[in-house]
């Protein structure tokens, strides 16, 4: 129930609220969305109030998005106040013009660029720190400050295993390219499998063309550099090393100091001899795409045979099967 003005009563009367689907035609699109009505309880005609009336344009505005792949406005509306920071700074952090973002929440739809940044940082508080780190000057010190405690406290308690995990890969080392986090990560959920009994995360592994890959940190990180004197490093690697368990993190300490030390060609070089990428590309022609998975069994098999080869007794032990990845290497590119 609720009032509205009734043009055939000549005043303010008591409505009832009616949903159903309206269709619009737009720029060449059909588009289906829900509206509410008012229904007059005098005489039985149509009396909508002005917030439903709101309420179904921000409807149609939605339904526009969601066909043309924009993000919604309740994202855009979010964002500010998950990561503290003013609709102002936030647009200078991103790189658009200081009154971008004021227009979005004010109702103007982004363009697919914009709207492509705005949901990847949603996704990823990863994405948006590195974003954050790269335009430290557009910021004060203390709105820097507060954006990024925010934004620490939103990775460490609700980003996956996957993203944690690459967040202390680059905190540690200081920058790594897309290609080589895929293959440190690949190489920290087999060690995890050889020596705790499970994988670190728990995401979907694929066997593309360049090796293992995870596809949905691949879609949502656009990876940028971190510099090695840069703050990010000691705080991110403390904040989210807390959020492993001590065998976990010796884990990831030995991929740091055993696998990432290698180019992400030479990794990508090394799984490509390994068994599980090269069975889940059975039938697969060399160089062709493919989004096989690769099952979590083979890395577990793969995994506990070369602790058992290599009598590993913890998991910085894999260094000696790296030397001899490069070994075998550059024999093959002698012969």
């Amino acid at each position: 129930m609720g009032k509205a003005f009734c043009e055939h009563c000549r005043e303010y009367v008591d409505v009832s609220l009616v949903t159903e689907k309206e269709v619009t035609e737009f720029e060449g699109m059909r588009y289906v969305y829900p509206v509410r009505y008012g229904v007059c309880q005098r005489c039985g005609g149509r009396a909508t109030p002005d917030e439903v009336q709101a309420e179904n344009q921000r409807s149609f505005l939605d339904a526009v998005r969601t066909e043309n792949g924009i993000v919604s406005q309740q994202t855009i509306e979010a964002i500010p106040e998950r990561y503290n920071i003013g609709k102002r700074p936030l647009s200078k952090v991103l790189g658009w013009g200081e009154q971008s973002y004021s227009r979005f929440i004010e109702g103007d739809i982004p363009s697919r660029e914009y709207s492509k940044t705005i949901s990847r940082i949603d996704r990823s508080p990863l994405a948006y720190l590195l974003i954050l780190h790269t335009n430290t000057q557009a910021l004060t010190d203390l709105a820097f400050r507060k954006s990024k405690e925010a934004a620490m406290r939103v990775l460490t308690s609700t980003s996956s295993a996957a993203e944690r995990a690459a967040a202390y890969i680059l905190a540690k080392t200081g920058s790594s390219s897309p290609l080589g986090l895929q293959k440190e990560l690949y190489y920290a959920n087999g060690l995890c499998e050889a020596f705790l009994g499970r994988p670190l995360v728990s995401e979907r592994c694929e066997a593309w063309t360049r090796g293992p890959v995870y596809p949905r940190l691949w879609e949502t990180l656009e990876l940028r550099s971190v510099r090695e004197d840069s703050m990010f490093g000691q705080e991110v690697a403390e904040a989210v090393g807390k959020t492993f368990s001590p065998e976990e993190r010796e884990v990831l300490e030995a991929v740091i100091s055993r696998v990432a030390c290698y180019s992400p060609f030479a990794l990508q070089d090394f799984t490509h001899k390994e068994a599980p990428w090269r069975e889940a590309r059975t039938g697969v022609p060399d160089g062709e795409p493919s989004t096989n998975e690769i099952s979590e069994e083979s890395v577990r098999r793969f995994f506990h045979a070369l602790k058992e080869r290599y009598r590993m007794q913890k998991p910085a032990d894999i260094g000696e099967y790296m030397q001899d990845m490069v070994k075998e290497l550059q024999g093959n590119r002698m012969l």
